[in-house]
């Protein structure tokens, strides 16, 4: 199921449609339908690191439903967002910031259907509250779909995604450093829904730490362990360095061995459940 956004004018339809596909062929992560395309024309968003999608549509129709009983001075332009209904909430916000430069540029109002037939103004947060009560609607009417995913708090996806779009360019900037810039590794248990943030570490080399990790994977040549991350950050918090105010911090190399040795003499309580991999994919914030 797709959540839809409907842009509309008051008082005219007219607005210089090259300008708008001018603005949205600049986005690098939208690619433009190809010229000869005949009818509804599909401005493809696709987010590269994160891996989400959605749709810019320009109709040749209008599909707004129920037109009729909205306001006459309200002109339907047949141009509308699209994206699917349990998209997190972080995407949803990305999104929002083209809607926003769109809406400010050409004067135009938007509409969804939760809006009971009111055209508004841009207002972010007024979005935002009508997107989570159609995802909650939708969560609570399919519950065997959203069975099929696990899940993470809204907190913590927002920090996860946060690190990931600054990773690439973490990696650039610590290239010559010999530093592990860590990667995300995500796990679950059978028996419930919760997903758990991990890094690994191989015990030698000095390595970025995320936000949120729950986990930490010790993997050298000789053991491979599951540590709680709270746990090490309890006692060896004065280890890592703080990068930046989001809550990434970095172990270097003249604390490796403390940290090493410090991993493989405590005792830490063994799990009590068997983890396996998931894909980011896999995990919702409801």
């Amino acid at each position: 199921m797709n959540f839809q956004l409907f842009f509309l004018k008051e008082g005219t339809r007219a607005y210089e449609k090259s300008d708008l596909i001018t603005l949205l062929k600049s986005n690098p992560n939208i690619i433009a339908p190809e010229d000869d395309t005949v009818g509804k024309k599909i401005y493809k968003y696709h987010h590269p690191v994160l891996n989400f999608d959605a749709s810019f549509v320009m109709a040749n129709k209008s599909v707004v439903p129920h037109l009729e009983r909205i306001d006459a001075k309200y002109y339907d332009i047949n141009f509308y967002l699209e994206f699917n209904v349990l998209l997190q909430s972080y995407n949803v916000e990305l999104l929002l910031d083209i809607v926003q430069e769109i809406c400010s540029q050409f004067k135009f109002k938007v509409y969804c259907e939760s809006y009971q037939y009111e055209v508004k103004n841009y207002k972010r947060a007024e979005i935002m509250k009508n997107f989570n009560v159609w995802k909650r609607s939708y969560a609570d009417k399919y519950p065997e779909d959203i069975s099929k995913f696990n899940k993470l708090d809204s907190q913590t996806i927002t920090a996860v995604y946060g690190y990931l779009q600054k990773r690439k360019r973490m990696e650039l900037s610590y290239l010559s450093d010999n530093i592990i810039v860590s990667d995300y590794i995500f796990l679950k248990t059978e028996k419930s829904r919760s997903a758990f943030v991990a890094i690994k570490w191989d015990g030698e080399t000095p390595f970025i730490l995320p936000p949120v990790v729950d986990i930490l994977i010790l993997q050298d040549a000789k053991i491979t362990k599951y540590i709680p991350m709270s746990e090490v950050i309890m006692k060896m918090e004065k280890l890592f360095v703080p990068v930046d105010s989001s809550g990434i911090t970095k172990l270097e190399q003249k604390n490796v061995k403390k940290l090493y040795k410090f991993l493989t003499k405590e005792k830490f309580a063994p799990l009590s459940a068997e983890l396996k991999t998931i894909q980011i994919d896999d995990i919702l914030d409801i």
